[in-house]
């Protein structure tokens, strides 16, 4: 189901969105010149060459071959490395970057993982290093009781081991037909997550009618 989440994501359709807009000249400004950063689950690179900007290099790190093979034909450079990963298993040395670009892809990260996840991303950041985080909550996909009734029917029904926060629906796009996955968040709570981890909230903004928290994240020294 992981791994078929990624499907619609492996057509370069997607445009900036507004938190994206907002917040990258913060996170521009905060990690500078020179530094090394890690677009995690960039896709196809729609990000990549801005975070390339002040003399950076970037490691764009994806699930998707099919992005990667996109992003490195689209971005000739010597900037950049690819590197195809699961982003629930973060195969980099400790304190490695300078900053975190993640973006539309928090909601992959299982309920029960979530912690597990913040702190192998801490970990992997320099002191005072710097996430772009940005966390689909309800209602995004869903109304509260759409999702209880999507709950209700996976784990009664249909017997699936899901935990609070998974949520599996159907999608219909013009290049997918299927099932879609997404971990949503129904309160603030997630905040507790990221100082339990050692991450304070540097800026936040709630953007509730596009359906997500959006975070500027700092690394605790």
């Amino acid at each position: 189901m992981f791994k078929e989440a990624m499907i619609p994501y492996e057509h370069p359709e997607e445009e900036w969105t507004e938190d994206e807009r907002e917040f990258f000249p913060l996170f521009q400004k905060l990690i500078g010149h020179k530094k090394l950063i890690l677009d995690l689950a960039g896709g196809y690179g729609r990000v990549t060459p801005h975070l390339m900007q002040n003399n950076n290099f970037v490691i764009l790190a994806d699930l998707s071959l099919h992005s990667l093979r996109h992003a490195k034909k689209a971005l000739e450079t010597g900037s950049v490395n690819f590197l195809r990963i699961d982003m629930r298993y973060l195969p980099f040395v400790d304190s490695a970057f300078n900053g975190v670009w993640f973006t539309q892809a928090f909601e992959y990260v299982p309920p029960d993982l979530r912690e597990e996840f913040l702190r192998a991303l801490r970990k992997i950041l320099k002191g005072r290093g710097f996430v772009f985080v940005n966390v689909a909550r309800v209602p995004n996909e869903c109304s509260r009781f759409t999702y209880l009734k999507n709950y209700i029917y996976w784990k009664l029904i249909r017997r699936v081991p899901v935990v609070w926060g998974d949520y599996i629906y159907r999608l219909s796009l013009k290049d997918y037909q299927g099932w879609h996955y997404h971990s949503v968040v129904f309160t603030r709570r997630i905040e507790k997550s990221f100082k339990k981890v050692g991450f304070k909230i540097l800026n936040f903004r709630d953007y509730s009618k596009k359906g997500y928290f959006t975070y500027i994240l700092q690394t605790e020294k």
